[in-house]
């Protein structure tokens, strides 16, 4: 499955996007570009961990799961 497809990536920012669930609308997140890489915060900004790209960090965190 691609989980990328399940959410809508918006410019939040310089550097930072909303991460909102397709269907309904609802935040599920925020990336952030870094140095390191693209940090993954959840809804409540608790990070998440950092991704090569922003579609890795769409679906990294589900490999985990």
């Amino acid at each position: 499955m691609n989980y990328g497809q399940l959410f809508s990536v918006i410019k939040a920012g310089p550097a930072v996007w909303e991460v909102r669930h397709e269907v309904t609308d609802e935040l599920a997140g925020i990336i952030q570009r870094t140095p390191r890489g693209f940090l993954v915060r959840n809804d409540q900004t608790q990070p998440i961990g950092s991704f090569d790209s922003i579609t890795s960090a769409l679906e990294g965190p589900y490999e985990v799961a």
